[in-house]
């Protein structure tokens, strides 16, 4: 099976710059291939008055996250296109999953420790992703 379009979930997290690394090694010199990397903003639950606070914050979120794209994708060292994106969510897992079941990806890499603070109450990522999609997936330790 070529693999040819890839996703990783990315975060500033060590797990996920392996993670990447790892898509870009899976992607090896297969000039077809594809590589997108995704960057999920968390958003708290919000009713309709705290949206509009909490709009200005969510919108330094995801310029945040833009940048830690681009600064991750910048230092790669490969011929493979890559591609990054920032979406929100209330929950990353979720938003990954929905991505996996929109598009055509042959397998995702993730790393398996992220950023969240709250991991051990909420479950990790990695595990929510690797039980809700039907492709591989490929955890990055």
């Amino acid at each position: 099976m070529a693999v040819e379009k890839i996703l990783v979930a990315y975060d500033k997290s060590d797990c996920a710059k392996r993670a990447l690394d790892l898509a870009i090694d899976v992607a090896g010199n297969n000039p077809d291939a594809h590589v997108d990397v995704t960057y999920v903003v968390p958003i708290p639950m919000l009713d309709n008055a705290q949206v509009s606070d909490f709009q200005e914050i969510l919108e330094h979120m995801i310029e945040d996250g833009k940048q830690v794209l681009s600064k991750a994708i910048e230092e790669l060292d490969t011929d493979v296109e890559v591609d990054g994106f920032v979406m929100t969510g209330v929950s990353p897992a979720t938003e990954i999953i929905r991505l996996v079941e929109q598009n055509d990806y042959d397998i995702v890499v993730i790393g398996n420790r992220g950023l969240n603070g709250i991991k051990e109450y909420m479950g990790s990522v990695s595990h929510k992703v690797l039980h809700g999609v039907q492709i591989p997936v490929l955890i990055a330790k």
